[in-house]
């Protein structure tokens, strides 16, 4: 084969293997592009979270301001004064007990919201990871299939054929 006739063959996998690179580069963008897109909606999550927290926080203090009022007002309908003594201590109970509620739900809420924001993260760490998985193994199979396509091939051997070997002539 001259080398006229190899650069047809050459041309061909040259330009494979550069569309097997680019294929590569777009499979390796599109896994860190997914990766980002899953962070931004657990981010997105995280603040719906942090909202929906807030709302019920202002929801179980007005409650509990109801609450300690309706006790206030049926007190002093009965004619008990309510600025001290067991009433008070029975609206200052309620008044701690809607506190203590306000602070479970902001612990559960802002929990909740950290791990909406840890899970985007690991997700964008694992697009990351699978993009640059996509594009090494893509890279190594255009490498591969362009080497085997431009390296020189061997000459077969031809095995020498000594009489003296041979079994079937009892050497």
């Amino acid at each position: 084969m001259t080398p006229q006739a190899a650069a047809p063959s050459t041309g061909i996998s040259t330009g494979l293997f550069g569309l097997g690179a680019l294929t590569s580069v777009l499979s390796g963008v599109g896994g860190i592009m997914g990766g980002q897109e899953q962070k931004s909606a657990y981010d997105y999550n995280a603040d719906v979270t942090l909202q929906n927290m807030r709302d019920q926080m202002v929801t179980n203090q007005q409650k509990y301001s109801n609450l300690v009022g309706k006790q206030a007002s049926g007190y002093a309908a009965s004619g008990v004064d309510i600025t001290s003594g067991s009433p008070l201590l029975v609206m200052a109970a309620t008044a701690a007990r809607g506190g203590e509620q306000g602070q479970k739900i902001e612990d559960a809420g802002t929990e909740e919201a950290a791990m909406q924001r840890y899970y985007g993260k690991i997700a964008a760490f694992s697009g990351t990871m699978s993009g640059i998985g996509s594009f090494l193994q893509g890279i190594t199979k255009s490498a591969t299939s362009y080497y085997g396509a431009t390296a020189p091939t061997p000459a077969p051997s031809v095995p020498s054929i000594n009489p003296d070997d041979d079994p079937m002539r009892g050497g």
